[in-house]
């Protein structure tokens, strides 16, 4: 299964639509109040501290598992969207 914006073989460098998406949070950045700037650090500071590892050491596991022969199933691509989601109201 490969990305929808991402062609041949992209591998980890970003798309165009990435590369637009940043641009546009940069922008949003800009125009942010004090408080909205707090609770964006709040929010990428558990981001990259907390829900990126764990996610990195599941997929690693998964990715382990595979190799032994244990196919990905939809539950576990469920599991892995719940396990990124933030918490609604985290870090207000």
């Amino acid at each position: 299964m490969t990305h929808p914006e991402a062609v041949g073989e992209a591998g980890f460098e970003p798309t165009v639509g990435e590369q637009l998406r940043l641009r546009e949070a940069w922008q949003a950045i800009d125009r942010a109040s004090i408080e909205e700037l707090r609770q964006l650090c709040r929010q990428l500071s558990q981001q990259v501290l907390v829900i990126q590892p764990a996610a990195m050491r599941w997929l690693a596991r998964e990715a382990a598992q595979n190799l032994a022969g244990k196919p990905w199933s939809s539950e576990h691509s469920d599991r892995l969207m719940a396990a990124l989601r933030l918490p609604s109201g985290e870090g207000a």
